[in-house]
């Protein structure tokens, strides 16, 4: 008898695995011939699923880029709208929506696994993650998703550590875990220390690996599903060229200002009236540095992106920080000082340092009141004109020389230099 259980569940599993590749063959043939034309679009199943993310990456003329709210905010400078006919031969494929943190980030890039290896990858940071970030039990929900959940959990790309470290700060939200018995199972023998816990977990660990094959092959359905209601459409038509970058931001900035023309804090004027105005009276002065670097001290997203970090490299990506700036006019207005604001880009280099990996700060940007759009950070058609210099020099594999030319040195800061 129990050797027919065990034949049973050894065939069911076979053709899994070949239900599985069937699906992944014909799923990816799409893929292929669609994943441009979706490239620069925003929506749940490109962000809650895996397949068009690794279908991204193995596309040689598209950078994944993943973010939060700045990458939803309709922009004529938008890295899309920029490189939209591969101008310098690529565009990008952006990932995220608000609220989307660096271990958010973590579960998306577990999933796709070992597709990253060797892959360039954009992470683009928003200094609120780390004023906002606080220990509610929702903070990690809004973005969940149980694929990316249970591959980080069950990943063997990923080290134990590195899983460990990861779940353990995403217990802060207990409701991540409440919908699957298996993956809050292994999730806490993870979080826990000692040789029993460790082996309850790889003994749980090929169950998760059939776990997450069901839901792949899930994710799979969903994506077959949407590639067959969309239009066919002929891949963006490609017009090789030159960028006059210097040309493309001045242009940008003059949009910006005019854009801007209500008020001295360079606030889209969209937004100013109906918002900011009420809101920078309010919090005039009511702020201080002695706040802003007790948050800077407590916040867990600098362990959050470390963790991160660590995990790309495991990985074998290879990563770019962006930041976008703090508002810096704005923080002067609240009660919160320059010396205290360049605390954050210092510690975000410290742990950017930790990993090798290059990033692009724009602290010299910090009283740009034409970078940012709003207290959020924002970014406005000159903070995307900048962007997207850094995203093609690192695309192109030129940061270096880029931190050489007009672009400001200081707002290039390479681990390795």
């Amino acid at each position: 008898m129990v050797v027919r259980h065990i034949l049973a569940a050894a065939i069911a599993f076979g053709l899994l695995i070949g239900s599985l590749s069937t699906a992944a063959g014909y799923v990816r043939s799409l893929e292929a011939k669609r994943i441009h034309a979706i490239a620069p679009k925003l929506f749940d199943l490109k962000n809650q699923g895996t397949e068009l993310q690794a279908a991204a990456f193995q596309q040689p003329d598209l950078l994944v880029i993943y973010g939060s709210s700045e990458l939803e905010q309709p922009n004529p400078y938008h890295a899309s709208n920029v490189f939209e006919s591969y101008p310098t031969g690529f565009n990008i494929f952006p990932v995220g929506r608000g609220q989307t943190t660096s271990l958010v980030m973590l579960q998306d890039l577990a999933a796709v696994g070992s597709e990253l290896r060797g892959k360039k990858v954009a992470i683009s940071v928003s200094p609120p993650w780390f004023f906002l970030h606080d220990r509610t039990p929702n903070f990690y929900a809004p973005n969940f998703s149980l694929l990316h959940l249970s591959a980080l959990v069950f990943s063997t790309d990923l080290s134990y550590r590195t899983k460990q470290l990861a779940i353990r700060q995403l217990m802060q939200s207990p409701s991540l875990f409440a919908t699957d018995p298996l993956v809050a199972f292994a999730a806490n023998r993870l979080a826990e220390d000692g040789a029993v816990s460790q082996l309850a977990y790889l003994a749980c660990l090929p169950l998760g690996k059939v776990h997450n094959a069901f839901l792949s092959l899930q994710d799979m359905w969903a994506t077959l599903t949407y590639l067959r209601a969309q239009p066919v459409q002929d891949p963006p038509s490609q017009r090789p060229g030159d960028i006059d970058w210097p040309q493309l931001t001045q242009q940008a900035l003059l949009e910006q200002q005019s854009a801007s023309s209500s008020n001295d804090l360079g606030f889209d004027n969209s937004i100013w009236s109906t918002k900011y105005a009420r809101l920078v009276a309010q919090r005039t002065g009511q702020f201080n540095d002695a706040w802003f670097i007790d948050n800077l001290d407590h916040t867990a997203e600098f362990t959050d992106l470390e963790i991160l970090l660590r995990g790309l490299k495991e990985l074998g990506a290879e990563p770019l920080l962006l930041s976008q700036p703090i508002p810096g006019k704005y923080y002067d207005a609240i009660g919160i000082s320059a010396s205290a604001r360049s605390e954050y880009y210092a510690r975000l280099r410290q742990v950017a340092s930790l990993y090798d990996a290059p990033v692009v700060d724009f602290e010299d940007h910090d009283n740009d009141i034409y970078f940012v759009t709003d207290p959020n950070s924002h970014l406005s058609r000159e903070g995307w004109a900048y962007y997207d210099r850094a995203l093609d020099a690192f695309y192109q594999g030129t940061l270096t020389q880029l931190a050489n030319t007009d672009f400001r040195a200081s707002a290039l800061v390479s681990a390795n230099s």
